[in-house]
């Protein structure tokens, strides 16, 4: 899983948007062909299992669109990234960011912050190892 373990299991389960049980509950929500351009154009990444979703996960995401357009570009861009992330995780792979954002939901806000510290740090440290070394001078070529 590692690439900054799986962007911190998938921004943790994209906050809870996606880590609800898979039963429906309430009113009925639209299928992929009947949602906007726009809540398709927001959601595409889980367009080609949107249709598999429960009610309660199509809600919370009809949410997620619905406040997408208040977020700044890099915000839309950074929920466009975990959204594709999220879509080409394993059912495995899911299943554990599920666990880890209620593990995570459960912790003393004291170990939260902890893990939080913990996170960026190895953030940082994973961006710096990531960075280009600088250009290094090349020799002449030879005439």
């Amino acid at each position: 899983m590692a690439p900054a373990f799986r962007a911190i299991v998938l921004w943790l389960a994209l906050l809870g948007v996606l880590s609800s049980p898979m039963t429906a509950a309430g009113e009925r929500q639209p299928s992929w062909s009947e949602l906007t351009p726009k809540q398709r154009e927001i959601l595409a990444p889980l367009a080609h299992e949107w249709d598999s979703f429960s009610d309660v996960q199509k809600k919370k995401l009809l949410g997620v669109a619905r406040q997408y357009p208040k977020l700044n570009a890099e915000q839309q861009k950074r929920l466009q990234s975990r959204l594709l992330e999220w879509s080409r995780l394993t059912p495995e792979e899911r299943e554990l960011a599920r666990k880890n954002y209620q593990n995570l939901k459960q912790m003393p806000p004291e170990k939260r912050r902890e893990v939080k510290r913990k996170w960026q740090e190895y953030s940082q440290f994973q961006a710096e190892e990531a960075k280009p070394e600088a250009a290094t001078p090349q020799a002449p070529a030879a005439r």
